[in-house]
């Protein structure tokens, strides 16, 4: 409570030092006061210092994982197909990063996002490092992981959004717990140019002119339903072969 008062007070001499430079400054400026007493400036301070308070919240408790899988898995690290060893991976899709050691009792490093980065887990996942365009001048480099090698090569963007938790605003409402939430966006690289699918059956065709047709005779015949992974797969396989 004492610190609170400190900070309260010193809120206050800083908010009327300001006030008084800046009437000071100014020719023109209405005499009348912003609040009636000085009571209510020290309610609003306090509010304002109670919001920045962190929530505290135990991380067994969060539903869902900052990771694309929780434990570390065994695997390779490539940079332009030459082989730099093995390690345990895991990827922390929250922070975009791909952790590594080389065992269970080694500190944890980060891959490098360098173009021409490939990690090749024993489960068959592969994390490579691409470069994305954000606008015309804006670059970023992104792991992606891939779902279908070839000339088509279809990956995917995944992320974790963290939703921080909330207590019950009335006795009749629940407590909400802390989450992470997984997103998912498909991306197709041909020729070294990253691009997000367009996973709507009339865009297809503009976004692939010379497989267009093709592409979407077999979306008709198959059913394929572009907002599925395991049918995304089955088209870009096909278009691969």
């Amino acid at each position: 409570m004492k610190h609170l008062q400190k900070c309260i007070s010193f809120l206050v001499l800083t908010s009327f030092l300001v006030s008084h430079l800046t009437i000071s400054a100014q020719a023109t400026v209405k005499s009348r006061h912003n609040f009636e007493s000085t009571s209510q400036i020290m309610d609003i301070i306090e509010n304002k210092l109670l919001e920045r308070k962190e929530v505290v919240y135990d991380m067994r408790e969060v539903i869902g994982s900052p990771y694309l899988t929780e434990e570390f898995v065994k695997g390779t690290l490539f940079l332009n197909e030459k082989n730099y060893g093995d390690y345990l991976f895991r990827y922390n899709i929250f922070r975009d990063e791909v952790e590594f050691k080389k065992d269970t009792y080694a500190p944890v490093e980060s891959v490098k996002k360098i173009e021409g980065i490939l990690v090749e887990l024993e489960d068959d996942t592969k994390i490579s490092v691409h470069t994305l365009t954000i606008d015309t001048n804006t670059y970023e480099r992104k792991f992606f992981v891939e779902i279908v090698e070839g000339n088509y090569q279809l990956n995917k963007l995944v992320r974790a959004k963290f939703t921080a938790p909330k207590k019950a605003e009335t006795t009749l409402s629940a407590d909400v717990k802390a989450k992470f939430t997984k997103i998912e966006e498909f991306y197709v690289i041909n020729e070294d140019k990253v691009e997000k699918l367009v996973q709507k059956k009339k865009e297809l065709k503009k976004q692939f002119p010379d497989e267009g047709e093709k592409m979407m005779a077999f979306v008709n015949e198959e059913k394929i339903n572009l907002k599925k992974e395991d049918d995304l797969k089955k088209l870009f396989q096909y278009m691969n072969n």
